[in-house]
């Protein structure tokens, strides 16, 4: 079955994602799967992490916690072993943001954004982009 993937960390602020992904995942009839990416950046929150997974549980998304400071490789993994339609990760935090690499490498897939309202905001094909 294909895929609804949402990136995380572990910050309470993340549900918001969460929402959003299985509001895509029940349009799309897709399975959500949900992964925590821990690195250095953010100080470990266990009880961050606990919520994050409960959260998942009762939204019927299965949750993967991935210990790593390479979030880019974690995501191109990701993106390229599932059978994933949609992407939906939290807003870009720079113009030097990962997820700008990303969406350029997968083309063919639906990437989403959620804003710190909840709003879910698309990303624009690279497909259609013009130089």
């Amino acid at each position: 079955m294909a895929k609804t993937v949402t990136f995380v960390t572990n910050q309470y602020c993340c549900d918001r994602i969460i929402y959003a992904a299985r509001m895509v995942a029940e349009q799309t009839k897709t399975e959500l799967n949900v992964i925590e990416v821990l690195d250095s950046k953010y100080e470990l929150n266990p009880e961050a992490i606990d919520y994050l997974f409960r959260l998942s549980k009762s939204n019927k998304a299965t949750m993967r916690v991935v210990i790593s400071d390479d979030m880019l490789k974690v995501m191109r993994e990701t993106v390229a072993q599932y059978d994933s339609k949609n992407i939906v990760t939290g807003m870009p935090s720079s113009h030097a943001s990962v997820l700008y690499d990303l969406w350029k490498e997968f083309p063919d897939k639906r990437f989403y954004t959620v804003d710190s309202a909840g709003a879910i905001i698309g990303v624009a094909s690279s497909r259609c982009a013009t130089a």
